[in-house]
């Protein structure tokens, strides 16, 4: 296709004045959503490439309209999304998914509609195809080439032949467990139908873009969820891939795997990774099947589905479900790495590499021994109200304690006055962004069949809103200010008599300015103050109950961050014998999108001094009585056979869920996986703080020095 065709889908001709447009939305965009999150680290950016055409194929899609911002914010090329149609219907999103040159793409849950009556199956051995209705219309409503659609995404089907109002034949059986059990009940089912999508257009405008060098994002998952592990992948980026290099061999097309991770998607500053993998050519073999056409290009496209959604587990955290999301992150932070301190994407890297371990050796009686340590260790830290990072904090003396917990207490004291009018100008920001995204949340998940709690559309609910209004409501603010200064009482006349004299417009500008300078210095220096918050309870359950109790959970957390140190050093060269010799630090990638300001340096000194003062005391009054060091390390008590490569190829092909529900996977891979139901540290799952010490440094399979 030549680049000077006029592409429809764009809010103004494809020129100079068109990227301006989309580079001042995303800006703007990248602004908003940067503000959201207290810091966006990035992994392996220098892997995409500088040019040529690329499909960025995004995983997992945790944070609805926030997920294709935080990719804008740090891939250096224009990407352009596709976007759902019903999105780009609605006004607001459409105006600036139109503005950003989204591509448009009807999804066949967006035009479905219920029908009337219900459907059952009446004989499903001799007639596994044959529908009956009940109280149905099929003549009215439906059309050969429809789709019937049963609750729950159960099963589906084409229609083949309309019979009469009450009976149907569908193209296929739908051999679903949960289609089964729907259709043979005695009052029916429900059902709803779709017309037939013809994607025509869409890859039109897809192969434009491509044969233009341009950028294409997608989102296989085909919506956004909050389940721990990713959707199985549809086969529409494949495709794409496919047919638009097999229409121009000299493309050069490039895939590349992006894994989107984050520590609280729907909490305000919260924080996320974002990692870019290795990309992908198009095979020639592939090209060769798909341009066969028929069961060769189908399984063409199932081939290199599996390719793309092996790069995106290199990139991504998935497992069966959130409890063991929460066992993976506790041992995690309990682990010994030899740098002390790990960046955010390191500690996404090693979450994921702590992952791919448990899943081989989650059977072990050592390995289930630690589990079962780690399930008591996180019910201790429930108890007594506190993170795993907090408990090296309160080896300390009472007196020691004391005198800390006075000067937090005093530092907290000036975050608070500083932070204090900003907060008070947002409080109703506060809440009824809250309200109404609860209320979104809970709309969305009594629309989905795949949200757990609907938290991937809270974040986003919460940024429209506040775009609305905050400006509202500084407006507000800025009016009640000229109004205040020209009928200002006898008593404020004296603070009022310096802008007095000052036109109305310049009061409202200023007063606009005075809001918007508070907010941001409540934003930088409240979250100051919320660290501090957090840090007073340890310091006040020393004082409360003596360093003599608080030095057995101590204990407890030493002797237990030992021994998982031991076992995966010893077990993890088994998988990763290339991270033993290696320093893994030197891969790694992690930049901040928070720029220096004045605001965020006045911030980081204050939290200088009150650390500096914190010393003092401690060299002043002492660090109280000192546990003795834990004797040498034992020689090794855990010794393995390393699994072969065979099993390995094998565990890398079976995804977490599948790992753990499918006895005959299980068998064939010489894995008897069980699914458990581990309590974690809710508190912890996503904690970004380490919380590890290590008394001697060690070498091993995450050697992050």
């Amino acid at each position: 296709m030549s680049p000077s065709n006029k592409d429809p889908l764009d809010c103004a001709d494809d020129s100079a004045q068109t990227f301006l447009i989309y580079d001042l939305f995303r800006a703007f965009w990248t602004r908003v959503v940067g503000l959201f999150f207290r810091e966006v680290a990035v992994r392996n950016s220098h892997l995409i490439p500088k040019s040529g055409p690329i499909i960025f194929v995004v995983a997992p899609h945790h944070n609805q309209f926030v997920d294709p911002v935080i990719l804008l914010m740090h891939a250096s090329r224009r990407v352009y999304y596709l976007t759902a149609a019903a999105s780009m219907r609605r006004k607001f999103i459409g105006f600036y998914g139109r503005c950003l040159r989204g591509i448009p793409v009807e999804r066949q849950q967006d035009l479905a509609k219920t029908g009337a009556g219900t459907i059952r199956l009446d004989d499903r051995y001799a007639e596994p195809t044959l529908i009956t209705g009940i109280n149905t219309r099929f003549t009215e409503q439906l059309k050969v080439g429809m789709k019937i659609l049963l609750p729950k995404s159960a099963g589906q089907a084409r229609i083949d032949e309309i019979i009469s109002d009450t009976q149907l034949r569908t193209s296929k059986e739908m051999k679903e467990l949960e289609a089964l059990e729907a259709l043979t009940q005695s009052e029916g089912t429900p059902y709803k139908f779709a017309p037939h999508i013809d994607q025509d257009d869409m890859y039109r405008a897809v192969y434009q873009r491509l044969n233009n060098g341009e950028c294409v994002g997608i989102f296989p998952e085909g919506g956004s969820h909050d389940r721990t592990e990713m959707l199985p992948l549809k086969a529409g980026a494949t495709i794409m891939a496919l047919g638009a290099t097999a229409a121009n061999p000299e493309l050069g097309l490039k895939i590349v795997p992006t894994g989107l991770n984050y520590f609280h998607p729907s909490k305000f500053r919260s924080r996320a990774v974002i990692d870019f993998g290795q990309p992908i050519d198009v095979p020639s073999d592939l090209l060769d099947k798909y341009r066969q056409g028929g069961d060769a290009k189908r399984q063409a496209c199932n081939d290199l589905l599996e390719i793309v959604t092996d790069g995106l587990k290199q990139v991504t955290l998935n497992t069966p479900d959130y409890e063991t999301l929460k066992l993976i992150q506790a041992g995690r932070r309990l682990y010994q790495p030899t740098q002390h301190s790990l960046t955010m994407a390191q500690q996404v890297e090693l979450t994921r590499r702590f992952i791919k371990g448990y899943n081989t050796y989650r059977d072990l009686p050592e390995v289930k021994e630690l589990r079962d340590r780690v399930e008591d260790y996180n019910m201790q830290l429930r108890y007594y109200g506190i993170r795993d990072h907090q408990v090296e904090t309160m080896q300390v003396g009472r007196a020691q304690a004391g005198a800390l917990f006075l000067w937090r207490l005093l530092w907290l004291l000036i975050m608070g006055l500083v932070a204090l009018p900003g907060t008070v100008l947002n409080i109703p920001v506060f809440i009824v962004t809250g309200v109404v995204s609860k209320r979104k949340a809970k709309a969305a998940l009594a629309a989905s069949t795949v949200k757990v709690r609907a938290r991937d559309v809270i974040a986003t609910w919460k940024i429209l809103i506040a775009l609305v209004l905050v400006p509202l409501l500084y407006t507000v603010y800025s009016v009640l200010a000229v109004f205040f200064v020209r009928r200002a009482p006898a008593w404020a006349q004296p603070f009022t008599a310096s802008v007095a004299g000052w036109p109305s417009f310049a009061i409202y500008l200023c007063s606009w300015a005075l809001a918007s300078f508070m907010s941001y210095t409540a934003l930088v220096f409240g979250e100051q103050a919320i660290d501090i918050v957090k840090s007073i309870r340890p310091l006040f359950l020393t004082l409360i109950l003596g360093q003599e109790h608080t030095d057995l959970l101590v204990a407890q957390r030493e002797d237990l961050s030992n021994d998982i140190t031991e076992l995966v050093n010893e077990l993890g060269p088994k998988i990763y014998p290339e991270f033993s010799n290696t320093r893994v630090k030197d891969q790694l990638g992690d930049d901040k999108t928070m720029h220096p300001n004045i605001i965020n340096e006045s911030a980081d000194a204050f939290h200088r001094k009150m650390r500096e003062g914190e010393q003092a005391i401690r060299q002043r009054i002492g660090t109280g009585a000192k546990r003795p060091k834990s004797p040498a390390r034992r020689e090794s008590k855990y010794k393995f056979n390393p699994p072969t490569p065979s099993t390995m190829d094998q565990l890398n092909s079976i995804s977490p869920l599948e790992f753990l529900i499918s006895p005959s996977s299980n068998e064939h891979s010489g894995f008897s996986g069980r699914k458990t139901g581990l309590a974690g540290d809710s508190q912890n799952a996503h904690s970004s703080e380490t919380g590890t010490s290590t008394p001697e440094p060690q070498k091993g399979l995450f050697d992050f020095s």
